[in-house]
């Protein structure tokens, strides 16, 4: 069994290094044909491999264990048949089968890459370390992919650039020093695209769906840092609260790929290929909050400009997205009890049927109000101070509420654009930055303080100036613990764009205070709307913004409890002496 385990090994590393040198370098005619054969060869082994696996083990193989080697398998029958029945060559034939061949790869990939993070779950990390760490070791696997010679198609990108664009990629961030649509290849695109769907689900979700789907299980240990990520209280359930996460992840972005593709201008995208690729670029960077598009002026590009429909399938996906999975799922249980009790009163004729359970939790009514006020603020206040300016250009009362709605919406992190942000009034500039600080809520795609961080705050000054010494929601206390993480979060947030700001200024000292103050803003509660100065910023620049970018997503609060969560709590406690305030 050792020996078999060290050659599955050795056949994922191969399946990995060939996919890597397959598709990120130029290939002679001669080397592709080499690479289909050994396309082939590995496919050969990992079948003969699992095989015997599967036979050794034959009473405890879950049903799963038995479709791995089955695309494999039958991508091996297929050419086989075309190359001995229909007479085809045989590297033509690996060609017409290239997606079958990539799908087996991945095939081959994925369960020993789980078992390698299932090795780290077992170190003794703690759960923010852990967290971080994902973060960490994906930007780095991004940044390498990026520096191959066919992700970009003009000229090699700088490792300066390669780590921002990964950084902004992976943090769903959305700011950008290359053009993605021009200067990146549709392999290139896609390499954002991947590490934009797994920075915004989070290593940790993915590889409990896939755990789960390939051995059918998951640790206690696994459990446990699921969820401390997944931010839930209980350790039951954690699994399938991981894929409905996924799968929901899956449909939304599907629906919205739907959406988006039937309102694509055939006449600027004839290509089938391209206006399903545009579709699900699109969809993911929205529901993501990530705010890429290979558009080179996002949606204010002329053909997007005025296509109210894809605005407001954008603007649903990154709303939906920044809301949270746990208030999603929350509301889908509250709609459900309520069809059913309605369906049993009036249409069963139950008699004093009624379902008394609280199903909204405080968390769901909290994130609900303050996500909904800010919205109302944010589309009205950009609809008035707009109004001459960047909204003159739509003509119809629909079009300025529809843009004025996507411009409330997109600083909640979401980083697309409608207008010409250079162009925003000064108004309009200050609350977008307000809004960028504050971000979508917690546990969801997006970046910022939160929404129920701001609330909290709130909530405590009105307690404190109405003379009460606690937070009360209707029948409902706020823990003090919460109300401390909340300030913490504030406090530690102003502290690091504080110090960004000052740094990007010294270095820059050409660019406006101003614009400078709104990169790291944007940078820092994963945005990705700029007032147009990403490309020009020096790479000293660029460095701290990626640092304050991979901070404002994984939480600095995060990261100090990673390194501190080692101190003990001291069993006493000393008499408590007043500190002047004001």
């Amino acid at each position: 069994m050792l020996i078999l385990n060290l050659i599955s090994r050795l056949i994922s590393v191969s399946a990995f290094g060939l996919l890597i040198y397959d598709f990120g370098f130029n290939t002679s005619l001669e080397t592709s044909d080499f690479l289909q054969y050994f396309y082939f060869s590995i496919l050969i082994l990992f079948i003969v491999i699992e095989s015997v696996r599967i036979f050794n083990n034959i009473l405890e193989t879950k049903w799963i264990n038995f479709l791995e080697p089955l695309i494999p398998f039958i991508t091996v029958v297929l050419i086989l048949y075309n190359s001995f029945e229909l007479n085809i060559r045989f590297t033509e034939s690996v060609r017409q089968y290239q997606f079958l061949y990539i799908l087996s790869m991945f095939i081959i990939i994925i369960p020993e890459l789980i078992s390698f993070i299932s090795h780290l779950y077992k170190q003794k990390f703690s759960p923010a370390i852990l967290f971080v760490g994902s973060f960490k070791l994906l930007i780095i696997i991004g940044s390498l992919l990026l520096l191959l010679p066919n992700a970009t198609t003009t000229h090699s990108l700088s490792i300066v650039d390669a780590v921002f664009t990964s950084t902004s990629a992976v943090c769903v961030t959305g700011l950008i020093v290359l053009d993605t649509g021009k200067d990146f290849t549709l392999f290139g695109q896609t390499i954002i695209l991947v590490l934009i769907q797994l920075g915004g689900l989070g290593m940790l979700t993915l590889t409990s769906f896939f755990a789960y789907f390939f051995r059918g299980t998951s640790s206690y240990q696994e459990n446990l840092y699921l969820k401390d990520f997944l931010s839930s209280n209980e350790m039951s359930g954690l699994l399938s609260f991981a894929l409905k996460i996924v799968l929901f992840t899956l449909i939304i972005e599907i629906i919205g790929a739907f959406f988006i593709y039937i309102n694509i201008p055939v006449s600027e995208y004839p290509n089938l290929f391209d206006r399903v690729y545009f579709a699900i670029f699109h969809s993911v960077s929205a529901f993501c909050n990530a705010g890429f598009s290979t558009l080179s002026n996002n949606m204010y590009a002329e053909m997007f400009r005025f296509n109210y429909n894809i605005h407001l399938m954008l603007t649903v996906l990154f709303i939906v997205g920044g809301l949270g999975y746990a208030v999603i799922f929350n509301v889908f249980k509250y709609i459900k009890v309520k069809v059913v009790t309605l369906y049993k009163k009036y249409v069963l004729k139950v008699l004093n049927y009624q379902k008394s359970i609280n199903i909204l939790t405080l968390n769901t009514k909290i994130v609900l109000l303050s996500s909904s006020v800010l919205l109302l603020i944010g589309t009205i206040s950009f609809f008035f101070a707009e109004y001459n300016n960047t909204l003159v250009e739509h003509t119809t009362f629909t079009g300025k509420f529809i843009t004025s709605l996507f411009g409330g919406a997109s600083p909640r992190t979401a980083g697309f654009n409608t207008v010409d942000l250079s162009q925003l009034t000064m108004p309009t500039i200050m609350i977008t930055i307000l809004l960028m600080w504050i971000g979508a809520s917690p546990a969801s795609t997006g970046g910022g303080i939160k929404t129920s961080t701001f609330a909290l705050a709130i909530l405590n000054l009105v307690a404190t100036v109405t003379g009460k010494n606690r937070i009360e929601i209707g029948t409902r206390e706020i823990p003090q613990v919460s109300v401390n993480r909340a300030f913490s979060i504030m406090l530690i947030s102003l502290f690091v764009l504080g110090i960004s700001i000052v740094l990007i200024s010294s270095i820059d000292k050409d660019i406006e205070f101003l614009s400078i103050a709104f990169e790291c803003f944007s940078a820092y509660s994963t945005v990705g709307l700029s007032l147009g100065i990403t490309g020009i910023l020096s790479d000293e620049s660029k460095i701290i913004l990626v640092f304050v970018m991979f901070i404002g997503r994984v939480g600095a609060i995060n990261i100090l409890i990673g390194l501190l969560r080692q101190i003990q709590s001291l069993p006493y406690k000393y008499p408590q002496e007043s500190v002047i305030i004001n």
